[in-house]
């Protein structure tokens, strides 16, 4: 029967393959005014400033609203949309259930601070951790998503190593319009949305606002192997809602003031129950607010942009061992904010030269308090980066050519930091933090060439850093059953990177690009011994280690195979692995974690008058995972492929109903060391516009 499944899993990645040289013939009967591939399609995330997606001398995608519509299946979250692009590493092991999914790019996995990402140019990447709370993203609200591919750090300063996620949500264009949605489906999940926007008046000169609400409850699975547990395991679920609220103002065309308000609050269970009232678990309790003013006259554009969020993150831990019952209840605020200013004008014609500067601070007040003995145990502390940049844009020969060159200065400061403690034997290393400070320069420079109207390549080279997290800058514990004690004088790691590619653009039916990239890392973070003891036990710390190197590839096709029906595949190679690493050289040569070679993926979209039909599928070899990160002993995951199906039907007077099928051949898959994914999920969903 596994043969089966598996002669199934690649029937179907050939299809998508094959289907496009099928197809082909029937292809050609096409009308030429059906496009495929938007030629002039505008976008800002890779330059900071609008630009033609064919002019941009770097790799950038994008998913408009309609490609989120097309497969998304209810219930899912942005991450997994994204998943469906090339370059893109999306971990999210338990499905919904996820604790903390990471979406990283160029092999640069296993540290969602090495890829950043931003909400309406926002960034959202926690300071503490490094992390992005990609459950608290509607999916409802999108616009687009820009992702824009290699070292970004000239323009967005820190968390650019490998790229840069847009996602771009929805300003209101009509006068009223609304949309409700409910879905129900397997491990008992439901989920309730709604979506209401509109503005006084169409046009120009005019008050808006946009309000979402969503909520999510599931029953969850039971994650581990059936060797694994034991009398205390249970279901892993979640609880989830938010409530997001914008209110802006339209001057003019592009020239508006908006605010935004926005809550998201959840409660997932991480599979272990002994007396705690909902075992151990997590919760994740946000508040995030943003102020954004976009101006323009004549060929000058400015924008100023403030942001303050609060996760205040709670965690039950309970234990038994030996008969001994342990519970840890943790408290920690997680705070950001910080303000980005840009001016942009043209110095001559076709030069756009954009300057801009911001600052970013990063706080963590953090207590471990224990509920079977008096203990308490603190860390805090605050990271602030202050950043200025400048970019140049040219267009020459009749804009055939195009040139872009930037670089930013960044001074990054850690101070406040302390850890204290009551906890033996950690009460020894209880006090006050060290303050450090450090620089980064991030140059870029690229230069894309039209060879004709519809072949054009392009050749970068680009520089990014990531600053430590505040957890490895001013917390000690114990970590993967070791002591580990905090180093606030880490550096940033640095990644350099060369890359070339290309853009072929059918003249209505296709597009095929292709990227190729080489990267050198520097001062990358890992454990290493201190070469102390506490109490007898060896210490361990983040050290900054000399070299890794990073290449890889993208291949993507798009191809309209008639009317209305699109396809789409796409491949990955990547290879990372550390090439120098004095404290430890036995792990020289080693691949990087979470970094699979190969993926493979591919997707096709039928939409006609009488039923729409998405089918995606989605291959990833296999990969290093830690088994201890501190020790840095690992373990490799199996390859896996799973494949999505989602069938739905517009009626008329705005209403809408969907069956989806998420993991079609119910692959128990692994993303962890040891928990196995939800499997096969049947959705239901019916929604209504008005």
């Amino acid at each position: 029967m596994r043969k089966v499944f598996m002669s199934l899993k690649l029937l179907v990645l050939g299809f998508l393959i094959s289907g496009l040289l099928i197809f082909q013939a029937a292809g050609e009967e096409v009308k030429k005014e059906e496009k495929a591939v938007e030629l002039k399609e505008v976008v800002v995330t890779a330059t900071r400033t609008e630009k033609p997606m064919e002019d941009v001398p770097g790799r950038v995608e994008v998913l408009t609203s309609e490609d989120v519509q097309n497969f998304a299946i209810s219930g899912m979250k942005v991450d997994e949309v994204l998943n469906l692009l090339s370059g893109i590493n999306v971990i999210r092991p338990q499905g919904v259930m996820t604790l903390v999914p990471t979406t990283t790019l160029r092999g640069l996995s296993n540290e969602q601070a090495r890829t950043l990402v931003l909400l309406d140019g926002v960034p959202i990447n926690k300071a503490d951790t490094g992390n992005v709370n990609f459950n608290r993203i509607n999916l409802h609200e999108i616009e687009r998503i820009e992702i824009f591919k290699g070292p970004a750090s000239s323009l967005y300063g820190n968390n650019a190593m490998g790229g840069v996620i847009n996602i771009i949500t929805k300003r209101p264009e009509k006068k009223f319009e609304g949309k409700i949605l409910a879905s129900y489906g397997t491990y008992n999940t439901y989920a309730l949305d709604l979506f209401l926007s509109g503005r006084l008046k169409e046009g120009e000169s005019t008050p808006y606002f946009r309000l979402s609400s969503h909520y999510l409850d599931t029953d969850g699975y039971v994650s581990l192997p059936k060797e694994r547990r034991t009398p205390f395991t249970v279901k892993r679920f979640n609880q989830e809602g938010m409530f997001n609220l914008l209110l802006g103002y339209e001057f003019k065309r592009d020239n508006f003031v908006d605010f935004k308000i926005e809550y998201f609050d959840n409660k997932i269970g991480e599979g272990t129950k002994i007396y705690a009232e909902d075992g151990v678990h997590r919760e994740f309790d946000t508040w995030a607010y943003s102020l954004r003013y976009y101006g323009n006259s004549g060929h000058k554009k400015w924008q100023i942009k403030t942001f303050w969020s609060n996760e205040n993150y709670k965690r039950v831990s309970e234990s038994l061992r030996a008969g001994k019952y342990t519970r840890f209840d943790v408290d920690s605020d997680r705070t950001d904010m910080g303000i980005d200013g840009m001016f942009s004008f043209n110095l001559v014609e076709n030069q756009l030269v954009t300057i801009g500067a911001d600052v970013r601070e990063g706080r963590v007040d953090a207590w471990d308090i224990y509920k079977t003995s008096p203990d308490r145990a603190h860390n805090e502390g605050k990271l602030r980066i202050y950043g200025i940049w400048v970019q140049d844009e040219l267009l020459l020969k009749e804009g055939k050519v195009s040139v872009l060159g930037g670089i930013r200065y960044d001074y990054a400061k850690f101070f406040d930091g302390s850890f204290y403690s009551t906890i033996k034997p950690f009460n020894k290393l209880s006090g006050e933090v060290e303050e450090n400070s450090w620089e980064a320069i991030s140059p870029r420079l690229s230069i894309r060439y039209k060879w004709t109207s519809h072949f054009s390549t392009y050749a970068s080279y680009g520089r990014g850093f990531r600053a430590s997290i505040l957890d490895d800058l001013c917390r000690s514990g114990i970590m993967w059953g070791l002591y580990k004690v905090a180093n606030p004088n880490l550096k940033p790691e640095k990644i350099d990177t060369f890359e070339l590619g290309f853009d072929l653009v059918g003249k209505e039916r296709f597009k095929i690009s292709s990227s190729f990239y080489y990267s050198i890392g520097k001062d990358f973070l890992y454990y290493v011994p201190t070469g102390e003891q506490l109490d007898g036990r060896p210490l361990y710390r983040r050290e900054n280690i000399d070299r890794v190197i990073s290449y890889g590839a993208e291949f993507d096709l798009r191809y309209l195979l008639q009317k209305g029906l699109m396809a789409f595949v796409n491949y990955t190679y990547s290879k990372g692995y550390i090439d120098k690493f004095e404290q430890r050289p036995d792990i020289e040569g080693q691949t990087l974690t979470r970094n699979p070679k190969h993926m493979l993926k591919g997707g096709l979209t039928w939409l006609n008058p009488y039923i729409n039909i998405s089918l995606t599928a989605n291959y990833k070899s296999s990969q290093l995972v830690y088994t201890n990160e501190i020790r840095q002993t690992t373990a490799r995951l199996k390859a896996y492929t799973i494949a999505d199906l989602k069938i739905w039907k517009e009626f008329k007077k705005g209403l809408q109903t969907s069956f989806s099928v998420q993991n079609i051949f119910d692959e128990r898959y692994t993303e962890s060391r040891e928990e196995k994914s939800p499997g096969r999920i049947f959705m239901i969903e019916v929604s209504y516009r008005f």
